[in-house]
């Protein structure tokens, strides 16, 4: 497997050259858990990267872009995780703002959670119709909207209608309630057209970008992070995630994030603690805090890649991922505050004052007695 993962067998009539040899892979040891299943930690030589160029592209090929998914010989494996040095990942620039960057964005205070929500229905609606539920959004106090992922610009809700529309109600609310609100529309463009159509966005008035670098790929999103005229976070969209973190031949969730982080997304969705009804990943607690660990540790240079607690996330489960993340993370509720019977607003109060219950350690169903809302 190290072998295959890196040179391949020696070609040739003579005995291997030493530098075929350095070049080599050699596994530093196995874990094993039954007679069939196994844990395989593999070394690889930094000798066989160019620093100088194109450096995730080859930290891709190295990790997920080799054969060992492919060949028959195996019939469930699965990369698991990865690291690299600090001679590798300071040649990384990775996210440039996070969580704390977010915050300081936001103009708001170290300790605050980021609530915000998802444009729904995905579909069918008009430019006019959108940014009203942006604008009722962020009067209620969410502070950062996004698309959702199948808001695609089409002829009847066109990008610039839609985003110079939303800018100026979020601008309406700023002059209103002293607020900033976050605004990251979907970046819908081939690859050759990426950086015009996403400094086109920012002109129009988007604070932010969604882009899903895991269909349209993470060296797209490295060369968006890269650019000092896209000076804005970068919303990791993780639709397909699992598709590519399931089955008997798959990468794990966290070789995925990894590299969400290492190509500059600032934010990226894990799941939601207490909802087992919505996305796969959301089943499994412990690789929701696994995840969280991941994007948010301390990883050479560096800064963190913001937790999203999305896809099923109401006021009664978001109880649960304070008490898992604490208040590091961006809580995205959808249908949660758009449908609340009470309207918008309603809808983002009643995430808020279930926020507000956990700090001060009163039981939801206690502290709802006085807060209709919730």
């Amino acid at each position: 497997m190290a072998r295959d993962e890196t040179t391949g067998d020696w070609i040739g009539q003579e005995k291997p050259t030493q530098l075929f040899l350095n070049s080599q892979a050699d596994v530093h040891k196995i874990k094993r858990f039954g007679p069939s299943e196994e844990v395989i930690y593999v070394r690889s030589p930094v000798s066989n990267l160019n620093l100088e160029t194109d450096l995730l592209y080859q930290i891709m090929m190295l990790t997920i872009g080799g054969p060992v998914l492919e060949f028959v010989y195996y019939d469930e494996v699965a990369f698991l995780d990865f690291d690299l040095p600090d001679t590798v990942l300071e040649k990384l620039s990775g996210p440039r703002f996070g969580i704390k960057g977010t915050r300081k964005l936001l103009s708001i205070p170290d300790d605050e959670l980021i609530m915000g929500t998802i444009i729904k229905p995905c579909a069918g609606l008009s430019p006019e119709e959108v940014a009203e539920k942006c604008y009722q959004a962020a009067l209620g106090g969410v502070r950062f909207i996004k698309d959702d992922e199948k808001m695609l610009g089409p002829s009847y809700c066109p990008l610039e209608e839609k985003v110079k529309l939303i800018s100026q109600r979020l601008q309406q609310v700023a002059e209103e309630t002293g607020r900033k609100t976050i605004y990251a529309p979907h970046l819908v463009a081939r690859p050759d057209k990426m950086k015009d159509t996403a400094k086109r966005l920012v002109e129009w008035g988007a604070s932010a970008l969604m882009f899903n670098p895991l269909v349209a790929g993470l060296g797209l999103m490295n060369s968006l992070a890269s650019d000092s005229d896209i000076n804005v976070p970068l919303y990791a969209h993780s639709g397909s995630r699992s598709g590519w973190s399931t089955g008997p031949r798959r990468l794990d969730d966290v070789v995925l994030a990894k590299l969400v982080r290492l190509a500059g997304g600032d934010y990226f969705q894990i799941g939601v603690m207490g909802q087992l009804d919505v996305h796969v990943a959301s089943r499994t607690p412990e690789l929701l805090i696994k995840l969280h660990k991941v994007l948010s540790q301390p990883w050479g240079y560096l800064k963190d890649t913001a937790s999203v607690v999305a896809g099923g996330l109401n006021a009664i489960n978001l109880v649960d991922n304070i008490d898992a993340f604490g208040q590091d993370f961006m809580g995205l509720a959808g249908s949660s505050i758009l449908k609340h019977p009470m309207g918008i607003k309603a809808g983002v109060d009643a995430m808020y004052q279930a926020a507000e219950a956990v700090r001060q350690n009163i039981p939801l169903r206690d502290y709802a007695q006085d807060h209709k809302e919730l």
